[in-house]
Formats: C-alpha cells, sequence, structure tokens
C-alpha cells in the first residue's frame, strides 16, 4: 500500500451534547429509541464482588456502565455513565482479588468511583473492556456492526496492557 492510500476507520459519530433533536415522525422516533434500547440490552461483561453479604456489580453494554452498589436487601445505590463519559479505568489487583476504579468526566467532586473485591481475572476483564471501548470510540471506530460476544473479545484485546501479566 502506497503513502498515500491510508486504510480508512468506519466512522463513528458519538451523540452530541446539547444538540437539539431532529425533526422526526414518531415512527422514526420510535424505530431509533427500539434501537438504543436494544443495544444497552447487550451486556459485554459483567462482575459481581465476591465474599460480601451484599454484593456489587459492575455491568458494560454497548451505551454505558453500571455499577450497583449494595447496602441491605433489595436496596442499593446505581450509578450509570455512557462510555463516551469514562475518561479512564484503573485496577488494582493482589493475588487473588482485584478492584476497578472508573474516572469520569461528570461525576462527583472527586470524579471517580471504585467497586472492588472481584477476583483478579473479573477485575482485568472489566478494565480491559470498559478501557478498550473508550479507545475505540476515541478513534471513531462504529463497534455497531460487530456481534455482542465478538465485540467484547476484541475490546478486551484492544484494552490489554502492553506487559507481561501481573
Amino acid at each position: 500500500m502506497s503513502e498515500q492510500q491510508q486504510p480508512t476507520l468506519p466512522q463513528y459519530s458519538p451523540p452530541a451534547v446539547n444538540q437539539e433533536p431532529k425533526a422526526a415522525t414518531a415512527e422514526q422516533s420510535k424505530r431509533e429509541l427500539q434501537e438504543a434500547i436494544k443495544g444497552s440490552n447487550e451486556v459485554l461483561t459483567s462482575a459481581s464482588t465476591v465474599l460480601a453479604l451484599f454484593p456489587d456489580t459492575m455491568t458494560v453494554d454497548r451505551a454505558k456502565v453500571t455499577i450497583t452498589k449494595r447496602t441491605f436487601f433489595r436496596v442499593a445505590d446505581i450509578m450509570s455513565m455512557r462510555i463516551e463519559d469514562v475518561l479512564n479505568v484503573v485496577c488494582t489487583v493482589g493475588p487473588v482479588f482485584g478492584t476497578v476504579t472508573i474516572v469520569s468526566r461528570v461525576m462527583n467532586n472527586d470524579q471517580s468511583t471504585t467497586i472492588g473485591r472481584f477476583f483478579r481475572k473479573d477485575a482485568k476483564r472489566l478494565k480491559r473492556v470498559t478501557q478498550g471501548y473508550v479507545i475505540a470510540l476515541q478513534r471513531n471506530i462504529d463497534c455497531s456492526a460487530l456481534g455482542t460476544r465478538e465485540l467484547a473479545k476484541m475490546l478486551e484485546q484492544l484494552g490489554a496492557d502492553n506487559h507481561p501479566d501481573v
């Protein structure tokens, strides 16, 4: 391939913030909402904390990251953020367990939340998939045509660190 023939990546345009809604018929709006709902129901990865009476959960789907912190039976704080709003994902691991910290552009005063005591492999997978999705969106890669399992596998590879396993 010559220098002038650069491969082009599929274009993805994340939803614009503060953009005026375009005029659409009720049927078009309904169709677009159904597509958005379908995508948000496709879970890429999920894990629950261990050794807790009320386990917390972190779920990454095609649209958002959801963190559920349980405090009692049927009582929980549920926080969701768009993938586009995630700035960084940090994983802290030990020999058996690990935690995940997410830094977001729209959160509380310290801009981060930590969820922890996952099994080590679960914490690392959550970090890799989330970080891979952030990288893909930053590069304007359209992930909508890929199947859920294939996308999760590719995002995990993209979000993997380039050093020997710790």
